[in-house]
Formats: structure tokens, C-alpha cells, sequence
């Protein structure tokens, strides 16, 4: 099954989100970057840990707070959501095939 955009948004947040955290830089800690995004730490956190829909002004928010270019994040985004369904079709067109070879 082809995964959401929901999904996509959110796993190219939580693995930005590693990245920035393996920095063990102190200014990328869930509380600062939750109050430049002005929503609490506890928000935050539930938002890295589940694919619920991510607002266009989340995801903004959320580069902004991180100091990426939203035009970069919104990219990668994108990026990864038609590579996720460009594999999602060739799964299927190959499953179709032996399908109906079979």
C-alpha cells in the first residue's frame, strides 16, 4: 500500500528531526524549537511520533524553528512522496504481471 502524503510530510520531518538531534546541538532541543514553533513541547512530541495530516503552517513552522529553507523541506517532501508512489505502481504492474502470466 502506498503510503500518505500525511506519512511522507511526516517521516522527512522525524528523520530531519534525528538528524538535527545526532548534532547533539543544544539549540535543536524539542522545548526551544516547540516554542519557536509556538505550540508546547508535549505537541511537539506527539507530532514526530504519529502520520496525523501535518499542516502547511507546521511544516513551515517547523523549518523555520530548524533554520532550513521551507522551499527545501516542501522539496523533499514532494520528492519523496512521488518516489514513494512511482514504486507503489511498479509493485503493482509487476504483481498484475505475474498475475497474469499465472
Amino acid at each position: 500500500m502506498c503510503k500518505t502524503y500525511a506519512e511522507v510530510a511526516m517521516e522527512v520531518i522525524r528523520e530531519d528531526w534525528e538528524l538535527r538531534k545526532e548534532q547533539n546541538n543544544p539549540v535543536f532541543n524539542q522545548e526551544r524549537i516547540a516554542q519557536m514553533m509556538g505550540i508546547s513541547r508535549s505537541q511537539l512530541a506527539k507530532a514526530l511520533t504519529t502520520d496525523k495530516n501535518p499542516t502547511i503552517s507546521f511544516i513551515c513552522s517547523y523549518a523555520t524553528a530548524v533554520g532550513r529553507p521551507m522551499d527545501e523541506l516542501l522539496y523533499t517532501i514532494g520528492r519523496r512522496e512521488v518516489e514513494e508512489q512511482r514504486s507503489f505502481l511498479i509493485s503493482n504492474q509487476m504483481t498484475t504481471r505475474a498475475t497474469t502470466e499465472n
